[in-house]
């Protein structure tokens, strides 16, 4: 038996005796995020479907100068209720979604066939408030097409005259591809690596110079590239076991939780590919995550360089889940940046092309490869277990 599958095996034993990590890596490091995108979606779900189908109470100032158009508003589910005194204060402190301001000048532009003003009140800034003001905008601008309508019929011109262009809207998303909902799913992923990597190499070698074990373990005849080796090997088992993990209870998930009407599906297919794809990026963070950790000399030392990793690797990711761009050419050899995109590619259903598929993985090994090198060179170094 070679002796890094020596160092291999010896390392897993030590791991899984150590039971408050492991549950640490493969319990809370992997179903966390499947937990975490779960919870965020039931959430928006729930949020977008309440407030797209309860009652809105609007307060209307001056709602004696248009009774038909509240009249329509009631029919829309929108309760007109009297207005507020501080309309300004209160949509800013919260108190109302948001407020219908008339003013009295509105029956006489109507009178004059002239667009009467109206003027709604809310925070933009806010999220929630973004469903009840589309309902509400929705309702008037429907009310001020069908009184337009009747003006031009009354005057004998067909109303359709004004439309002079239909636009046919065809969503040519494959079913359970909802981009808005999936943007963070390869964000949690790529997270779960990390924690997964990280907390391996901190342990096998930073924390075995911290416990003063490295030193007996190095006494045996075996080259140090070797005992580099098997500790590499050990780091990449677990990312692979955590990332597996993570991928079937993202599966289960979607199928165990009610997502309403998204029609979101985390398909068993995409496991295997997944898994396949990710593998040269396990390999990547546990070889970085390897590097610092035995550049470090003591745990604290190395959990303060990791956690620095960990922000600088997820600043890709954070970019791609804001702006979702096209990754192509060059760019897919760049790890983190160009698995983002693709992972969200293969959720969505889309078939990867021959290029898509090897050279972000060519990118991760070779980068991976790299600090493999520079690690095994720190293994060398006479006063590397001191």
């Amino acid at each position: 038996m070679k002796p890094w599958i020596i160092v291999f095996r010896k390392e897993l034993k030590d791991l899984f005796r150590d039971r408050r990590t492991m549950i640490n890596i493969l319990v809370l490091g992997a179903l966390l995020g499947p937990v975490l995108a779960m919870g965020l979606m039931m959430l928006a779900v729930k949020m977008i479907s309440d407030e797209a189908e309860k009652t809105i109470e609007l307060p209307v100032q001056g709602a004696e100068y248009a009774p038909v158009l509240l009249d329509y508003l009631s029919a829309s589910r929108i309760r007109v209720v009297d207005g507020i005194a501080d309309a300004e204060a209160a949509v800013l402190g919260q108190e109302v979604d948001a407020v219908l301001v008339i003013d009295k000048v509105f029956p006489q532009q109507l009178r004059e066939g002239r667009p009467a003003q109206l003027t709604l009140l809310s925070d933009h800034s806010r999220g929630k408030t973004r469903i009840v003001r589309r309902r509400i905008e929705a309702a008037i601008e429907n009310y001020s097409a069908k009184l337009g309508n009747l003006r031009l019929s009354l005057r004998g011109v067909d109303p359709a005259i004004t439309q002079v262009m239909v636009l046919h809207d065809r969503d040519l998303s494959k079913k359970g591809s909802d981009a808005q909902l999936l943007a963070f799913l390869p964000y949690l992923l790529i997270i779960g690596i990390m924690q997964a990597a990280m907390v391996v190499a901190a342990d096998l070698t930073a924390g075995e110079r911290e416990r003063q074990s490295l030193e007996p373990l190095m006494a045996n005849p075996v080259a140090p590239g070797q005992f580099m080796m098997g500790k590499l090997a050990t780091n990449v088992l677990i990312s692979l076991a955590v990332l597996s993990l993570s991928l079937i209870g993202f599966a289960v998930g979607t199928r165990m939780i009610d997502l309403g009407g998204t029609g979101i599906t985390f398909s068993l297919a995409s496991i295997p590919i997944l898994l396949l794809f990710l593998s040269p990026l396990a390999f990547f963070f546990a070889a970085l995550m390897s590097f610092v950790g035995a550049f470090a000399h003591t745990v604290k030392e190395a959990q303060t360089y990791l956690g620095l990793l960990v922000l600088a690797a997820l600043t890709p990711s954070m970019i791609q889940l804001m702006l979702q761009s096209r990754v192509q050419g060059p760019e897919l050899l760049l790890p983190i940046w160009s698995h983002n995109y693709l992972i969200n590619e293969v959720l969505r259903g889309e078939p990867l092309n021959l290029a898509q598929w090897v050279l972000p993985s060519a990118g991760a090994l070779l980068v991976g490869g790299l600090f493999a090198a520079l690690a095994g060179r720190l293994y060398r170094k006479p006063g590397f277990i001191f």
